[in-house]
């Protein structure tokens, strides 16, 4: 198990619409780590990571107006004790290993966009590869510990699919598009909750069924012994 340690990252400062870059030093693990340690994930939690992981993305793209983050993969990506999604600065020396890494065959040839279509946005197009290859590399590291509807496992690969590019006809022009489409916690949480409350209230209507029909008994044999008790007097009655 790798141990946290302090990575140099990006965080973003949005005043008035606007957004701004600035350096900090965070402790925390990288992505890959933190899948390969397994457990304690949820879907929640996943849920969380690629909200956030979009976001982030998002706001670098409206802070670096010409340029990509371009190197998007599990090495540059920090998880925090909290859970929070960090992008790591790839322009400090301390994260020269995520460069390096990209060098190897196997990085480039599953987080690296092989083909460029000339119509293409280059500086959109490489990181929604980035994004939807990412995207894949959490869900199957997760999968053991997370079980998705078919409805969630349908939507997110709809959405990888459009990062990726494999259809030219199914795509996204910007990253809020893909925030918009991904499943939210809160919606996730609001259907459990919506869950529960349907198990109560249905547990509450058999309780007060059954005290009705307890109820229910009890007065008719009230009744009837009421009626009992009359007749009996009746009958004394007659007899005197």
């Amino acid at each position: 198990m790798i141990k946290e340690r302090k990575y140099e990252v990006i965080k973003f400062v949005e005043h008035n619409g606007k957004c701004r870059i600035v350096m900090d030093c965070i402790p925390g693990r990288l992505l890959i780590y933190r899948l390969q340690d397994g457990g304690g994930f949820t879907r929640d939690i996943i849920f969380g990571w690629l909200g956030m992981l979009t976001g982030e993305l998002d706001k670098y793209h409206r802070c670096k107006r010409e340029q990509c983050y371009r190197y998007l993969n599990p090495y540059s990506i920090l998880v925090t004790g909290e859970n929070k999604i960090y992008l790591l600065d790839l322009s400090a020396e301390s994260n020269g290993f995520v460069l390096q890494n990209m060098q190897k065959p196997a990085m480039r040839e599953h987080f690296v966009k092989p083909v460029i279509h000339i119509k293409e946005n280059t500086r959109l197009s490489l990181d929604l590869y980035g994004l939807g290859k990412t995207m894949q590399f959490i869900l199957a590291r997760a999968e053991p510990d997370v079980t998705l509807s078919r409805r969630e496992e349908f939507l997110l690969s709809g959405i990888i699919e459009k990062c990726l590019g494999e259809n030219p006809k199914k795509k996204y022009h910007s990253l809020k598009e893909v925030q918009k489409e991904l499943p939210k916690v809160s919606s996730i949480k609001n259907k459990e909750q919506k869950k529960q409350q349907r198990k109560t209230v249905l547990i509450a209507a058999v309780i007060v069924l059954l005290l009705t029909a307890v109820w229910a008994g009890k007065a008719l044999a009230y009744t009837g012994n009421t009626e009992e008790i009359t007749l009996d007097t009746m009958e004394e009655t007659a007899y005197i």
